[in-house]
């Protein structure tokens, strides 16, 4: 009685728009009759009120039933640009890409001399620098780069991936500077835009370190679970080998998009193995838990929902390339359960829209929250499922295909 009594006064259901939510996730709907566009247009509606919700142009981390709207969150501000360019294209909206502009204008804002850019949100951090932060952002200044020649963030762009180089280890880990002081292997998720950088520049030392982290992923890599080590946020993840569907969804997509723009085979196949593991659990309970251990059984009774729309991009991304209808029907499941559990109207307007870490929102992952990379990552699913249905190209700024080091000059 005394933890739920606590969870309840977390969750403020006095302020505008919570009861209502709260009730939605106690007593969850069933069914969804609304449109892929009408959810898309939700969390796209969200994601402008998040920067519309601090002044310095970044977007802001999460919105917490305990506190209300967080700070600019320059980790996911950066792989946001590539969303907000694709929903302009997609919307056929200029304002997405002079959001698009502002987040550039505040990441650029906040890069150190070295290159670096600093971890956690803004009211945490600006002085400590962090790779996977770097890497993040760096995914989204080489697609504004791209998409508009501002050499400006180009060169923040190069200078970000030098520092990337500079602190990784003759393993090909990461481990100064990064979260918890220890390496994981989600940090693929980081080297992956390393890879997009170098093919994007023409330049082999970004490849070449993309490729000796790929050389480290796979040394703990269980061939036999599929199941990569370490994917977990900390020591105590990592040590009851469990992680949330989030990072092993950060860690697959990362080995993957690295493996093709490498042509590596044998990461290729890890991550094939690893995708094949997590959606052989999804098509066995009839949903994705959000807390999965090695031996791909359920570790938790909660949904991350920001993990289902990472797995059904790479779900979708693999039916793309090989026609299975398995990997696509996976991330149809994936991609309605979200959908089911994404509240589209609500008083609050920080709630309506949003994406909730959890399912229910007191599950373990984001406890409480609704984190604005959930709405990002929901988004991406979204279009891609559209590209593919429509028959077109499912290339976008925020997941480009036929990505190769094919081409790149030897410094």
């Amino acid at each position: 009685m005394r933890e739920w009594l606590g969870t309840a006064r977390f969750m403020r259901p006095w302020v505008r728009g919570h009861a209502a939510f709260l009730l939605s996730q106690s007593f969850p709907s069933q069914s969804n009759t609304h449109s892929d566009l009408e959810h898309l247009q939700a969390a796209a509606a969200w994601l402008e009120r998040a920067q519309d919700a601090t002044p310095d142009g970044g977007v802001v981390g999460r919105y917490r039933l305990n506190v209300g709207c967080t700070s600019s969150y320059p980790e996911t501000t950066g792989y946001l640009i590539p969303t907000l360019l694709d929903l302009a294209d997609f919307l056929e909206e200029p304002r997405f890409r002079q959001r698009a502009e502002r987040a550039v204008s505040f990441l650029l804002g906040l890069q150190h001399d070295n290159g670096a850019f600093p971890g956690n949100e803004v009211h945490e951090n600006t002085d400590k620098p962090s790779p996977f932060n770097t890497g993040q952002i760096l995914n989204g200044l080489v697609v504004w780069h791209a998409a508009t020649g501002d050499e400006t963030a180009g060169e923040a762009a190069r200078r970000a991936g030098d520092w990337l180089l500079s602190v990784q280890d003759e393993d090909g880990a990461f481990r100064k500077y990064f979260y918890y002081d220890q390496p994981s292997t989600y940090s693929a998720h980081q080297t992956c835009w390393l890879a997009q950088l170098g093919v994007h520049v023409g330049k082999q030392k970004y490849l070449d370190a993309v490729d000796r982290h790929l050389d480290w992923l796979l040394t703990n890599f269980d061939d036999t679970a599929g199941w990569f080590s370490g994917m977990g946020f900390d020591a105590a993840q990592h040590e009851a080998r469990t992680a949330f569907t989030h990072t092993i969804a950060y860690t697959i997509w990362g080995v993957l998009f690295s493996a093709q723009a490498l042509g590596r085979a044998d990461a290729l196949a890890a991550a094939e193995k690893a995708a094949a593991g997590v959606r052989d659990v999804q098509t066995r309970l009839g949903r994705l838990p959000g807390l999965l251990g090695a031996n791909w059984q359920p570790a938790g009774d909660f949904c991350c929902l920001t993990g289902n729309a990472q797995m059904a991009l790479i779900w979708l991304r693999l039916y793309e390339q090989s026609g299975d209808k398995a990997w696509l029907d996976a991330a149809q499941r994936a991609i309605d359960e979200i959908k089911l559990r994404h509240p589209l109207r609500n008083a609050n307007p920080a709630i309506a829209g949003g994406v909730p870490g959890s399912f229910p929102i007191w599950g373990d992952y984001i406890f409480g929250g609704l984190p604005n990379w959930a709405a990002k990552f929901f988004i991406d699913a979204l279009l891609h499922k559209h590209r593919l249905e429509h028959g077109g190209s499912a290339a976008s700024h925020a997941a480009p295909t036929g990505v190769t080091a094919s081409s790149v000059s030897a410094t």
